[in-house]
């Protein structure tokens, strides 16, 4: 986790987006230069760098649609290539609709990461507040403001069995770890499963999370189980929370993830890298 074989995962999947997408030839009709240089723009900006593969490359960039899609509930800046301009779409950190257009694509690039560092940015500094439906599960499950427990035995036990506990998992498992939420029924757009956040449910499964971590680029740390074992749910140090299992999913960046996973909302499942 967080190791060459991530480092090396990453650059391959990059590698193969650009040479996917290299314009062959003037005739060839399937390929565009100007998405092209875009793509070589996005791959030497850090944050979208370290965002592919984990988003499609139809959420990094599009050419052929003035459609913007969203990631879970987490819309993320849209990039269109056309032959002579770029355009970025998507939302201030104040949630209106902004769009840019420029000749240059590394200034559409800075731009998109822009608006994503501020909506990063405008998050970290609003105290979230859940919805009341959300706030009355979790505090049935135990849950209540300002909770903050030890997490000392987890760390001991997780790190033992070769998990490396990052401090999104830390504060994610001070917060929450040890509820259990019994949910069933009809949710928005899936049904409404049960969890556990107990992190010792993974023991045993480190080299399933840190197979995906390298694929991803990123260190999964377990939290629990989902459906009552048929998945586990883990964090990324980032604090984005993925459904893991022989397949990954992701339900958006915490607190909204904590939404998203307790009312019922699909995640977005990642496409198959060898799995």
């Amino acid at each position: 986790m967080g190791s060459e074989g991530s480092k090396r995962s990453h650059a391959k999947a990059w590698a193969e987006l650009l040479e996917a997408n290299r314009p062959q030839s003037a005739e060839d009709e399937q390929s565009s230069p100007s998405l092209w240089l875009l793509l070589q723009a996005a791959r030497h900006e850090p944050l979208l760098s370290a965002m592919y593969p984990w988003i499609s490359m139809q959420q990094l960039s599009l050419s052929a649609s003035d459609s913007w899609e969203e990631w879970g509930h987490e819309p993320l800046p849209a990039m269109f290539a056309r032959p002579d301009s770029y355009s970025v779409v998507g939302r201030s950190d104040r949630g209106d609709r902004v769009a840019f257009k420029t000749a240059d694509p590394a200034e559409a690039v800075a731009f998109a990461a822009r608006l994503i560092r501020d909506q990063q940015v405008a998050q970290a500094e609003e105290p979230h507040v859940w919805s009341a439906e959300v706030d009355a599960v979790l505090r049935g499950a135990g849950w209540y403001p300002g909770r903050s427990i030890d997490t000392t035995v987890w760390r001991e036990r997780l790190e033992a069995d070769g998990f490396r506990m990052h401090v999104a998992a830390e504060d994610f498992l001070r917060e929450f770890g040890g509820l259990t939420v019994g949910s069933s029924g009809p949710g928005i757009t899936r049904a409404r499963e049960a969890f556990e956040l107990d992190p010792l449910l993974a023991l045993g499964e480190d080299d399933r999370f840190g197979e995906w971590g390298e694929e991803i680029g990123r260190c999964l740390f377990p939290l629990g189980e989902l459906d009552h074992g048929h998945a586990f749910l883990g964090l990324d140090e980032q604090g984005e929370l993925y459904v893991v299992a022989s397949w990954l999913a992701r339900f958006g960046r915490m607190p909204e993830a904590m939404e998203n996973l307790v009312l019922g909302v699909m995640p977005v499942r990642m496409a198959d890298l060898g799995h």
